[in-house]
């Protein structure tokens, strides 16, 4: 029996982080300015400077601070659509020189229930293993295997692609998948910069509505969202 995991299985561990965020950024704007450098910054004056940069758009001193996260549980489908983020660095778990029908395999939960979908996948598992049983290549063999089959990551980022990666992946247009991950990767970024990270989200809740049209998720708010960054 193939193993299969509901989305709520990832998890999302930090290797690294710049650990003084406001400093570098204020280091890098008396750079700009021709300033004076400052060896550090007050509370105050980080959330001023940052609330001037990101309202500003004035966000390149960003991408100075990044952060360094090992993601486990999520499905192939969702590696495509995370390294849609290009500018990010991507490190993940090879199809081609690793050997796959040890993976679980990442499904919405009601799927999970499923007995059609769990003949499928162990179907697809077994055809996976037969191919290499009778001396198929895994890099050939891996094209039977569903979307869903697991992948482990590393991603690397800086925090002016964080703000677009919030700003389109906390919407509620995204998969479920995705948009689970992104509010699990959300509450990481807050505790790690909370003056910027508050500011940060899909336009419902920073412009007060959806900017989607016609394209808009069902569940979307259109007025009177609350400022959660109050």
């Amino acid at each position: 029996m193939s193993e299969l995991k509901p989305y709520s299985a990832l998890k999302i561990k930090i290797i690294q982080e710049t650990k003084n965020p406001r400093e570098v950024v204020s280091l890098a704007c008396n750079l700009t300015q021709k300033q004076e450098l400052s060896k550090s910054v007050s509370q105050n004056a980080a959330v001023r400077l940052t609330e001037f940069l990101f309202n500003a758009n004035h966000t390149s001193p960003l991408e100075h601070c990044f952060i360094t996260v090992l993601i486990e549980n999520v499905s192939r489908s969702f590696l495509a659509q995370i390294t849609r983020h290009r500018m990010g660095s991507f490190t993940s778990a090879s199809q081609h020189y690793t050997t796959y029908n040890k993976f679980p395999n990442v499904l919405d939960s009601h799927m999970l229930e499923m007995d059609a979908v769990k003949e499928f996948i162990d179907q697809a598992d077994e055809m996976y293993s037969y191919l290499i049983s009778i001396g198929i290549p895994k890099e050939e063999a891996r094209q039977v295997l569903p979307n869903a089959k697991a992948v482990n990551l590393l991603w690397t980022v800086n925090a002016r692609s964080l703000i677009n990666f919030f700003n389109q992946r906390l919407c509620r247009r995204n998969v479920p998948e995705m948009h689970y991950f992104a509010q699990k990767m959300r509450h990481i970024c807050l505790l790690w910069w909370p003056e910027l990270f508050t500011l940060v989200g899909p336009d419902c809740e920073t412009l007060g509505g959806c900017t989607q049209g016609k394209m808009k998720a069902a569940e979307c708010i259109d007025a009177n969202v609350p400022d959660f960054r109050r």
